[in-house]
């Protein structure tokens, strides 16, 4: 439901900013012309669509290089058939927290390659297995790389899509800390087996917008 929302908003906001690309007839000047910018990036990308990250970034005619931080959480709910009455609902958290450096290369007014380093964390507090609790912290970097659009204009905001961002792997760590519970070579392979098979993060239709100065 939070996932559809934020698509929502970015047709939304697709409609809003794309309206105007007659005030973005010269992104290159309008880039030129500026010296940082401010915004934020979202998507259908899971590190973007959880923590939607804030974006500060140094704009040019030819390259645009910048930084991207953001954290935040995804909460549902699930049937806990260990505890003591039998069965109750209980509430889950996984925290997201995204930081990447960010470059962008030009060819032509608006068409792009968007690159950059990430480092992305997923922490998993109180996950359960058979009647054991542990805390994961999962840790991954990886190199960026896609295609996009980006429109600026002339009186200051811009607004970016990269239609398709993909990524490289480059390193990974999982870290699973015991919480309760008797421990067994069963259990702690449970709690590890998943993210071993997590592979770099990529995404379609990442925007990033917002105003530069």
């Amino acid at each position: 439901m939070i996932l559809m929302k934020k698509i929502l908003s970015l047709l939304v906001l697709s409609i809003f900013f794309c309206g105007g690309l007659v005030f973005a007839a010269d992104s290159t000047s309008n880039r030129k012309d500026m010296t940082l910018r401010l915004g934020m990036k979202t998507g259908t990308h899971i590190m973007y669509a959880t923590s939607t990250p804030f974006v500060l970034e140094f704009p040019g005619e030819d390259w645009t290089f910048g930084l991207t931080y953001g954290s935040g959480k995804y909460s549902y709910s699930y049937m806990d058939y260990n505890s003591p009455t039998g069965y109750s609902t209980k509430d889950q958290n996984i925290n997201f927290s995204t930081a990447e450096v960010t470059g962008r290369y030009y060819i032509g007014n608006s068409f792009n390659i968007p690159f950059g380093y990430a480092s992305y964390k997923i922490s998993y507090p109180d996950w359960v297995y058979s009647g054991v609790t542990y805390d994961i912290d999962y840790s991954i970097t990886q190199l960026n790389y896609g295609i996009g659009n980006e429109w600026t204009y002339d009186w200051g905001g811009y607004y970016g899509i990269d239609w398709y961002q993909g990524g490289s792997k480059l390193s990974d760590t999982i870290t699973v800390k015991l919480k309760s519970g008797t421990e067994t070579t069963t259990t702690l392979a449970q709690a590890t087996k998943t993210w071993k098979d997590v592979s770099a993060f990529a995404g379609i239709f990442v925007a990033t917008f917002g105003f530069g100065f």
